[in-house]
């Protein structure tokens, strides 16, 4: 924990200077200042989520909720099961048995069997925004035009209305230059960042991230957490899958360490950071501070 503790602290002779874009740790948001009154509601609830590949149970009775303007990190090893539990949420993977809420509509499966109709699922998608670890932008497609078309084809926009607003929103993430370059003409920052926008296009009441920067190298990732930062700050319930644990601890309401399909720990970044609780936990954070 002392490699934590020294980059909070700054008693570390040896710590290098951040980056401008480094997310230092946010100040008091209304969220917080709301948390303890009963009067916050969840708006995301992930009820008893269990998961079968084959014979093996990635996810153990899973669950969690999340309050509107949340931010929370999920850490943990590789094979741990985070990002099937991200794909569950919305159903991109569908869980074997449990439930997802988002404010008053349930999905639920029983022994792997949807309870609800498309048209209910659908709605439930159309709320949840979705940034994979690979940014999967159609390659035959310009950047404004991979976030045009979602727009015309899901909300039933105008062309025109869907332009406006993929301009608006590449102009949010710094790409408005951008919006007539192909893909291949970006740099994987870059198509994240429009990855991101295409994901805002859809007004999604939540967002969810696996791993955004896994596949970026660490000075080019620097965008996209700036970004997310900015999203968090303007109040966007999000849920991260991440191994950027600066940003778990700085940007973050909640953090859950996930091993072996469950939770095994959760609370303030401060806590599960620095004072973990469990042992498990405390060793995961010590191979990931070598590294």
């Amino acid at each position: 924990m002392a490699c934590l503790a020294s980059h909070r602290s700054g008693e570390s002779s040896n710590q290098r200077v951040l980056p401008t874009w480094w997310p230092s740790k946010r100040g008091p948001r209304v969220l917080s200042e709301k948390a303890a009154e009963p009067a916050v509601e969840t708006q995301l609830a992930a009820s008893h989520i269990s998961k079968y590949f084959g014979g093996n149970k990635v996810l153990d009775d899973v669950s969690l909720n999340v309050r509107k303007g949340e931010v929370v990190s999920i850490i943990g090893p590789s094979g741990a099961g985070k990002s099937t539990f991200l794909r569950c949420i919305n159903f991109l993977e569908v869980p074997y048995e449990g439930s997802v809420s988002l404010d008053t509509l349930t999905i639920s499966v029983v022994n792997g069997k949807l309870r609800n109709s498309g048209k209910e699922l659908a709605a439930l998608r159309r709320k949840v925004g979705m940034v994979f670890q690979s940014f999967n932008l159609f390659p035959h497609l310009t950047a404004q035009r991979n976030i045009t078309l979602p727009q015309e084809r899901v909300l039933g926009r105008s062309r025109r209305e869907a332009e406006q607003r993929a301009l608006n929103l590449l102009r949010r993430v710094g790409l408005e230059a951008k919006a007539h370059s192909y893909p291949s003409q970006c740099s994987g920052g870059q198509q994240q960042r429009v990855a991101i926008a295409r994901a805002l296009a859809l007004d999604p009441q939540v967002m969810l991230f696996d791993e955004p920067t896994s596949a970026l190298d660490p000075e080019v990732g620097t965008e996209v957490l700036a970004v997310m930062r900015q999203l968090a700050e303007e109040g966007m319930t999000m849920l991260v899958v991440t191994h950027e644990m600066r940003f778990a601890q700085n940007v973050s309401d909640r953090v859950l360490v996930m091993v072996d399909g469950r939770i095994i720990e959760e609370g303030s970044p401060d806590i599960v950071l620095m004072a973990p609780q469990q042992e498990r936990t405390r060793q995961f954070l010590k191979a990931v501070l070598r590294e």
